[in-house]
């Protein structure tokens, strides 16, 4: 994997590390809670042009991949027993964030939503493909709405899986699906396939949830090379005698 979002990590501060083939960029507070990072492999490392540390919940590295700037953030959505305030608080971070990618970057956002959007589309077929699971809950919806209004697509919900390749979260005999990855509609196309690794466990309750996706670069327009023609029919005159010469001397 070349970049990998990861969120309640618990570490202290805020910092970047080397950490064998990766570079671990990480935002928190001084208190053990939340925290959030992101690794990029040593393909890219040396391609990051800026990090923004926001919160001990949602952080930010943009970096140049094939002449195109992509900005990665990890988030780390309030669960559902916290209060709206706090819910509130992160939303409108996120879109603080969000509303700060120009119309030449392209945004990635992947990070534990702590929402559920549901099996079907259901009144969402912008933002939802109808291959999710579980049911839909109030989280899920901030989620989908969130979605919408930014022309952004949750990524893992357009390609057709079976149950264990959905579901990122298991507890207590207990399967849901609250970790996903949302890019912009116009990005769908370059994204080859989303879904979960089932043997491969981020903690004890979390799975990893992969995406792989097609970078391109800038597409020039292409120029026609067009051979030089000469208009006999405006040769006349004195133009006709000097070309006349002109051939005869060479």
């Amino acid at each position: 994997m070349d970049i990998v979002c990861v969120q309640e990590t618990r570490w202290k501060g805020e910092g970047a590390v080397e950490i064998k083939d990766y570079k671990l960029w990480y935002s928190g507070s001084r208190v053990a809670r939340n925290r959030v990072g992101i690794f990029i492999g040593n393909l890219h490392k040396d391609n990051v042009v800026d990090v923004g540390r926001f919160s001990d919940r949602i952080m930010s590295v943009s970096l140049i991949i094939k002449e195109e700037t992509y900005t990665i953030i990890s988030a780390y959505a309030p669960h559902a027993g916290l209060g709206d305030a706090k819910k509130k608080s992160f939303w409108e971070l996120l879109d603080e964030v969000v509303r700060g990618c120009t119309a030449d970057h392209r945004p990635i956002i992947g990070g534990d939503q702590n929402g559920r959007i549901g099996a079907e589309a259901e009144g969402y077929e912008g933002a939802h493909g109808g291959f999710g699971f579980g049911p839909r809950n109030e989280e899920g919806c901030s989620i989908l709405e969130f979605a919408i209004a930014y022309e952004l697509v949750v990524a893992n919900s357009f390609f057709k899986k079976r149950d264990a390749q959905l579901a990122t979260f298991h507890s207590g005999g207990r399967s849901t699906q609250i970790d996903f990855v949302l890019l912009r509609i116009g990005e769908l196309r370059t994204c080859r396939d989303c879904k979960v690794l089932p043997a491969f466990t981020c903690s004890s309750q979390h799975r990893l949830l992969v995406m792989d996706v097609v970078t391109r670069g800038r597409v020039g327009r292409r120029v026609r090379a067009v051979q030089p023609r000469i208009l006999w029919k405006n040769l006349y005159g004195a133009n006709a005698e000097t070309f006349r010469e002109t051939v005869v001397d060479n």
